[in-house]
């Protein structure tokens, strides 16, 4: 039982870890909001910061599968009843709904730096001349495009020119933001087959639970009226009444 619960708090470690680097990417989606400088460098570190995040979160996947192999393993050993299963039960849906949690934590801080991105995009394209919408946006980020709009846009002079830079950044920017999300998009469907079966298993312990509560209710009851009626029934009532004496008579 030790083990059990010395593992499950070692992944809860991890996924503390995992949340501060969730942190930190947020925090970069705050900055790239407000500076209008070194998104480049903000960029890099988002990518590091998400190339972090995939690396934890594969590793944690992995031990709560052999988590999880360990649990079924005690559970025929020692039978579903036994309490290192029903813990080490409750231990692996625990830690998945809070790596589930992590990484639904990520996906919103990834969410927001898109939007910042998006906003940025837009802002400039302004600046040339030409309104785009974010849904134009993520048509063009995820199925090309950019050669056929940037053409439409004409950079003359200093202030044009640089514009059409950070709009190029943005895009590469918003390319790469997707490419982290899909390298753990994989991660992600499997947490959440995860968190689906934790969900069914628990309803049925809930269930079961229940049916049990419900029988020994009318288990209960069905005692409360055997006694009643034993106590109303008058051969008991003459049995019990003479069984002193008949003791006594024997001793």
């Amino acid at each position: 039982m030790e083990e059990v619960l010395r593992e499950a708090q070692a992944m809860r470690r991890e996924i503390a870890a995992l949340g501060l680097d969730v942190e930190r990417l947020r925090k970069q989606s705050s900055r790239c909001a407000k500076t209008v400088r070194r998104l480049s460098v903000i960029q890099r570190s988002s990518n590091a910061i998400g190339g972090d995040v995939k690396t934890r979160a594969e590793a944690l996947y992995r031990r709560l599968t052999a988590y999880d192999q360990r649990r079924q393993d005690l559970e025929a050993q020692h039978g579903p009843a036994a309490a290192v299963v029903r813990i080490a039960r409750s231990q692996h849906a625990a830690v998945g709904h809070a790596l589930h949690q992590a990484m639904a934590d990520y996906h919103a801080a990834e969410d927001e730096q898109r939007e910042c991105c998006h906003q940025r995009f837009q802002r400039q394209a302004e600046i040339l001349g030409r309104n785009v919408s974010s849904e134009e946006v993520d048509q063009m980020v995820q199925e090309g495009g950019w050669g056929a709009f940037s053409k439409e846009l004409n950079p003359e002079g200093i202030t044009a020119r640089c514009a059409f830079k950070h709009i190029k950044d943005r895009h590469r920017d918003l390319i790469d933001l997707e490419a982290r999300l899909r390298d753990v998009h994989e991660l992600f469907l499997l947490m959440a087959v995860m968190v689906d079966e934790q969900g069914v298993m628990l309803n049925n312990i809930e269930a079961n639970v229940v049916a049990t509560d419900d029988y020994l209710e009318k288990v209960n009851e069905s005692f409360k009226v055997a006694i009643r009626y034993r106590q109303r029934n008058p051969c008991f009532k003459m049995w019990c009444g003479c069984f002193p004496c008949y003791k006594q008579d024997a001793g």
